[in-house]
Parts: structure tokens; sequence; C-alpha cells
């Protein structure tokens, strides 16, 4: 999808779902920093214990917003196509004003009009708890990644939400989002499975590993696409990797 049909993705004119306040908060560089030097070499760190690379995969960067994230995963992972967007057409101008080599357009998270099984890998930072959708956000972005995938996502906890709500003055996504345990047990409804798990942000929000369609012959194994093994793994397609 080239960026004039991209940017005609979001169909449901949907507004800003975030207050002004909140997107300076998230336009900031102290966010930026936060990115940079705690998220990503969480996400690296996950994707390094299950000897997984994402060079030379076609990846996509959920509610992108100004873009910092899609320069992180493009610096970090190397990919070999990078695709992002944001609902809001603001953020993406300044997303497309950092010059990455990228895809960046319009498009929203419960109807991204993007094609199934067609994206290695997603990362969607802080997204879904602003989606009052976003069971259905979820279900979508999982219909994008092909079987093997994985999915790289963090979101807050139900005690960053009170603080969220007390901040803002109101609770984000219309108080859709409660917490991680919804989440959780949505994974698996989406047909996702949670490979690893960890807390970020003193335990505020938690980071995750999914795989799409993995098969399992025991709780506590996986198997994933051979295009995302790391060479030096020597792993062959359909080997075990412990969970």
């Amino acid at each position: 999808m080239d960026k004039e049909q991209g940017s005609q993705g979001n169909s449901r004119g949907t507004i800003d779902p975030i207050g002004p306040r909140e997107l300076r908060i998230m336009n900031s560089r102290a966010r930026e920093l936060l990115l940079r030097y705690w998220d990503f070499p969480i996400f690296a760190s996950l994707l390094r214990s299950r000897r997984l690379s994402l060079e030379n995969a076609i990846v996509l960067d959920v509610g992108c917003g100004s873009g910092y994230t899609t320069l992180l995963i493009s610096e970090t992972f190397s990919p070999r196509r990078l695709d992002a967007f944001d609902v809001v057409p603001g953020q993406v101008e300044l997303a497309r004003s950092r010059g990455i080599d990228a895809n960046i357009f319009v498009a929203d998270i419960v109807d991204p009009r993007l094609p199934e099984h067609s994206y290695d890998a997603v990362f969607i930072c802080g997204v879904l708890h602003h989606c009052p959708e976003w069971r259905t956000g979820l279900s979508r972005v999982a219909h994008l990644l092909r079987d093997g995938g994985v999915l790289l996502i963090e979101e807050p906890g139900s005690r960053h939400i009170k603080l969220e709500t007390v901040l803002m003055g109101r609770p984000p996504a219309d108080g859709a989002w409660t917490g991680l345990e919804p989440f959780r047990d949505e994974v698996a409804s989406a047909g996702l499975s949670i490979v690893e798990e960890r807390p970020i942000y003193f335990g505020l929000f938690g980071s995750f590993l999914c795989v799409k369609a993995a098969e399992a012959r025991e709780r506590d194994h996986i198997v994933a696409r051979h295009l995302l093994r790391t060479p030096a793994g020597d792993v062959v397609t359909g080997q075990e990797v412990p969970a």
C-alpha cells in the first residue's frame, strides 16, 4: 500500500482519541528518552531471548504517533519493509517529517484496511488503552499477522489507569480499558499466545511478546516462523523453542 492509499484508511472520521495535555506528553523529549532507553531495549531483549530477529522482516507500527517509535523500529531492528499508521492526521504529518524509510499513513486500528496475513511483526506502544473498541482492534491486528508472526506490545495496568484518570480528568477509552487481566484473556480469543511478559515502569505497564497461531505441543513450547530466526541460531523450520 502506498502513502496515498494509506492516507484514506481512516474512513470512520475518528477524532483525536487523546487530549492535548497527553499529546504533549507523548510527543515530549522525556517520552522519547524513555522509549529509546527503556521500552525498546526490553522489546529487543524479548526477541533475543527467543532467538528471533526482525532483520529482513515486514513490520507494522500501529499508532505510530509522531513517528519516534517508527524511527526506533527502523534503527533497532532493520526490517526489510516498515509500515506505520496513526488515527490522528497531524501526528502522521509529524512522523513523515522525520524522513524515516517507511510507509506512514492515516488509519484506524479497528479498521486498518490492510491485507490480512501480511506482516511478520507488529508493534503497539501504549495504543490499545486509548481505544474504546480495543478488543476489535486487537483482533484486527492479529489478522494482519502471518502465522507465526510476533506482536510486541506494551500497555498499562489498572494502577496506571487510575493515575491517568486523575491526571487527565477522564478515563482513557471512556473506561473501556481497565487493566491487563482483560487483555491477557482477549489475547487467546484473537488467536495469539503470550510467550513472555515483563513488567515495565515499576509494574505500571506490561511489555509482552506474543506469537500468532503458536502450535503448542506442550505448554512450555512454541513453534515460530523460520524467517524470524536469527541466522546464528542454526534453527531449522519447525524447531521447538522453550517458551
